[in-house]
């Protein structure tokens, strides 16, 4: 019997949530009755390198150049022979500069449909693993019967334009998300679509996990007291900067600890601003990416989350496979993951909350092991979910 061509779209690969759970997807996808390709906007990141060998990897539909900043792009992009695409960042970098994400995403899009190739090939099925531009590009794009999206957060709390993604949601044959309320929250947007919408948690393996915690983590310092770790994009959504005032503050009750944030993202400048301001560079370091992140998680004391809104935190989950005490504020999908007083904490989404959780935890000991003790009573093992996929994949 032939194999079934499937297509699956993403921005890019890098270091996020969502690109993490696209590669352990397609390092457990059956290829013996698939036959994968993987189309990228943008053909980089940390786990481009991490992408099964089995899956065709195609050409980007935008050119490395793309994705500098609007100086740099449009004369590289002329320079390399590409004037079209140079006409295109030049537009795109003015339609993103107002508004709310769905606005922005919206006009960016609008651009970039006037510039960008269609699918070369017809697909039995395309799987958009993300919102944004490859769901839209899946839609209007590709030649496929069956048409899968993904949204991995709160459709209510990221500020997407509903009036304009409703036309593409009916277009879609499923549209997948990561947890039951993320589930409710589409139901509540778009009533009339509500049969399609499924939920496929992140597919986690605990196995592979704690082989890969066994490396040796750098810190890179001589630090010795308790290490609090968040692995987040530096932006907004992860509210980073509601936690540093709570930093300033232990800081100032002369506790002992050290924040460590691993990951990358446009609000660094800003965060690193505040970090000045508040006089707190000796209690928080950023780390950068890291192709392996477990050996920091399990050498660290506190998983902080501090996040506006989440689908589903991979970083969390992995924190629990660790067995690590968790602290989240109180974001609409917090409670999916921790019972609060039993396996972690969920404290308000402020300032004065992070801190005096952040307090509560890194005082008392026995409350960190009593929490890590919970955590290990469960197996967080859950790679049957793919199944879920391959039942849409072949509907």
């Amino acid at each position: 019997m032939a194999k079934k061509r499937v297509l699956f779209i993403n921005y890019s690969l890098h270091s996020g949530g969502i690109e993490k759970s696209l590669v352990t997807v397609l390092s457990l996808f059956d290829y013996e009755n698939y036959e994968v390709d993987l189309q990228l906007f943008a053909n980089d990141g940390l786990f481009l390198s991490r992408v099964s060998p089995k899956v065709n990897l195609l050409p980007p539909l935008f050119p490395s150049e793309y994705k500098l900043n609007i100086r740099q792009a449009f004369f590289a992009l002329i320079r390399k022979g590409h004037p079209r695409i140079a006409l295109c960042r030049l537009l795109v970098s003015f339609a993103g500069l107002r508004g709310t994400m769905g606005e922005r995403l919206v006009r960016m899009w609008n651009v970039e449909r006037c510039f960008i190739r269609p699918s070369q090939k017809q697909y039995d099925a395309v799987v958009a693993f993300m919102e944004g531009q490859p769901i839209y590009y899946a839609v209007t794009k590709v030649k496929s019967p069956v048409k899968i999206g993904f949204i991995h957060g709160d459709y209510t709390a990221m500020g997407l334009n509903s009036e304009f993604d409703r036309a593409f949601v009916g277009k879609l044959n499923a549209l997948c998300t990561v947890s039951e309320s993320c589930k409710t929250a589409l139901e509540n947007t778009f009533p009339e679509y509500a049969d399609r919408f499924h939920v496929i948690y992140n597919i986690i393996s605990s196995t592979f996990m704690r082989q890969m915690a066994e490396e040796p983590a750098d810190f890179e310092d001589d630090f010795s007291g308790l290490r609090v770790l968040s692995i987040a994009r530096l932006s907004h959504q992860k509210g980073l900067d509601i936690a540093l005032p709570a930093i300033a503050a232990l800081k100032k009750k002369g506790l002992r600890f050290k924040w460590y944030i691993i990951g990358i993202g446009p609000e660094k400048e800003n965060l690193e601003a505040m970090i000045r301001e508040l006089d707190i560079g000796d209690y928080v370091r950023f780390m950068g990416e890291r192709p392996n992140p477990y050996p920091y998680l399990k050498a660290c004391d506190v998983y902080l989350q501090p996040s506006r809104f989440e689908g589903k935190s991979i970083a969390v989950d992995e924190a629990m496979v660790m067995c690590r005490p968790i602290l989240l504020t109180d974001f609409s999908t917090a409670r999916d993951q921790i019972d609060s007083g039993r396996n972690g904490l969920i404290v308000p989404m402020d300032s004065e909350g992070v801190e005096a959780g952040l307090e509560d935890l890194l005082l008392h000991e026995e409350k960190r092991a009593e929490f890590s003790q919970a955590l290990a009573q469960c197996d967080y093992t859950n790679e049957e979910e793919i199944e879920k996929l391959y039942a849409l994949l072949n509907h």
